[in-house]
């Protein structure tokens, strides 16, 4: 009976260290941390000398205080030690007023590219557009309005396009490979169309996120898409977790802020 009791309080003891290290991590550890998540892009139509051509996307920094500029300034430190060819901001930079904004376009304009930093804004950004595009044009970023780009790299070409958070249709189809982005996942309902890659951000992984249950919060414009990677058609949808947690969701469980680092392979 002495055995069974104590293989009951060991049981109990373990329990109870698995749900605080949980709650501490849910808390505390997650929000703050970040990885550099790498994902494979494969497609027949990527030009043979796109092989190895990385893009890292960022998106949600949702700056709020001093110390978010500063976590700022590390996330770009880390991103200017991995080796890519083009930057993609996904939206929302602050959350509420524009605040350092000379320390931030510093910050941002630090982040290294050979082929380009483009970006598309998101809802928290529209109260504070002017400023906030100012903030990325001063950075080197080119701020796409639902607009595309011919992108050139070792005598090929791909087509990037940028659409913003009020878009309801797809550019015209093109030839060229085409990757797109922008700040709602859920807009990959008619993106899909006519990209084959598309990436978003916007929904925090759904902030807490359960297996077999998937994202607790599902924002609007994320209620379909909002969590890692979908299919549809020949089209691909990553939705990225973000950099940040919000006000009103300060917690991430199983939906670590990340870069996302995609790598363009020719199937």
């Amino acid at each position: 009976m002495k055995t069974r009791r104590h293989i009951g309080i060991a049981l109990l003891t373990l329990l109870f260290l698995a749900i605080t290290i949980t709650i501490v991590h849910t808390i505390v550890i997650s929000p703050k941390t970040y990885r550099i998540q790498d994902v494979q892009v494969t497609n027949k139509t990527i030009p043979q000398q796109f092989q190895n051509f990385k893009i890292a996307y960022l998106s949600d920094m949702h700056l709020r205080s001093k110390k978010d500029i500063t976590r700022l300034e590390s996330i770009v430190k880390d991103l200017n030690e991995q080796s890519y060819q083009m930057v993609l901001f996904g939206g929302d930079l602050y959350e509420g007023k524009v605040f350092e904004d000379k320390k931030v376009t510093q910050i941002l304009n630090s982040i290294h590219s050979s082929h380009g930093k483009f970006a598309v804004l998101g809802e928290e950004d529209n109260s504070n557009s002017s400023q906030v595009v100012q903030i990325l044009n001063e950075a080197g970023f080119e701020t796409l309005n639902n607009e595309a780009r011919t992108i050139y790299y070792n005598e090929a070409r791909i087509r990037l396009i940028g659409y913003n958070i009020e878009a309801a249709a797809a550019l015209e189809k093109s030839d060229l490979y085409t990757l797109s982005f922008s700040h709602y996942p859920d807009q990959f309902a008619f993106i899909s169309d006519t990209s084959q890659y598309h990436l978003a951000g916007h929904s925090g992984g759904g902030f807490i996120y359960l297996p077999l249950l998937g994202a607790t919060t599902k924002l609007t414009h994320a209620k379909t898409y909002n969590h890692g990677r979908y299919t549809k058609k020949n089209a691909i949808l990553y939705v990225s977790n973000g950099l940040s947690t919000m006000a009103d969701h300060p917690y991430k469980f199983l939906a670590k802020n990340e870069i996302v680092m995609l790598t363009l392979t020719k199937s």
